[in-house]
């Protein structure tokens, strides 16, 4: 039997017109990956921009 290892990332929008209710609700992002690297590159080809300390995401909305 194999084992299988993968990665998730979710994603919440931090932006201001986010977080101060603008929107009815914040913007959220799923991605699967087999590493971070691999799930932020498909993330940001979806428009989400990633802090580079790694602590905050930005919709594309914002």
């Amino acid at each position: 039997m194999g084992i299988a290892a993968s990665y998730t990332m979710h994603l919440y929008c931090d932006c201001r017109q986010c977080t101060d209710g603008k929107y009815q609700s914040p913007d959220f992002g799923e991605y699967i990956g087999t590493s971070w690297a691999g799930c932020a590159k498909e993330a940001r080809k979806d428009g989400w921009r990633i802090s580079a300390d790694k602590t905050r995401a930005f919709c594309a909305r914002a």
